[in-house]
């Protein structure tokens, strides 16, 4: 069983926060120590581990980063550790970015950069943000589920780059 099926979701980019939520809670009073103070150790133990599958979902699936290499995972387009190749233009695109933070001296130099990343963020997410509104992914072409694993793969790049800018 998938984290959408555990909470009722189709498996989408976009989620239903209040259905998520509500479904949690639901599994979680059901599963509450509480409940199975008197079970056996084997009704006890299932119940821990539905309520531990729960909140594993339940917080992976709150979080876009991770829904998104998850749905990705999921529908077969993502594998862990993957040796993912970006473009050798985009590469030097980042490189030549992390070069001029490195040698910006001055707020002004360095919120031109920054600006320069926003605009590079909003070029790779542009394509895809469709496909990321969609209700279910089952609708998205081969295409656009390959436009989908390029984008993760520059933000992931891109966010990471950002992170050693401040």
């Amino acid at each position: 069983m998938n984290y959408f099926e555990l909470f009722s979701l189709p498996i989408s980019f976009q989620i239903d926060t209040t259905q998520l939520r509500s479904v949690f809670m639901e599994i979680q009073r059901s599963t509450h120590p509480d409940k199975f103070a008197s079970a056996s150790e084997k009704e006890q133990q299932i119940a821990l581990e539905k309520s531990v599958l729960a909140n594993k979902g339940f917080t992976l699936l709150n979080n876009a980063e991770q829904r998104l290499a998850y749905v990705l995972e999921l529908v077969g387009y993502l594998e862990t550790d993957e040796k993912y190749v970006l473009s050798p233009s985009y590469l030097m695109e980042m490189m030549d970015l992390n070069e001029q933070w490195m040698e910006a001296e001055t707020p002004d130099t360095k919120d031109t950069i920054l600006k320069k990343v926003q605009s590079i963020q909003n070029e790779i997410y542009s394509p895809i943000q469709i496909y990321l509104e969609m209700a279910s992914v089952d609708t998205i072409s081969k295409e656009g589920m390959l436009q989908i694993k390029d984008y993760y793969y520059k933000k992931k790049y891109l966010d990471r780059i950002l992170a050693d800018f401040r």
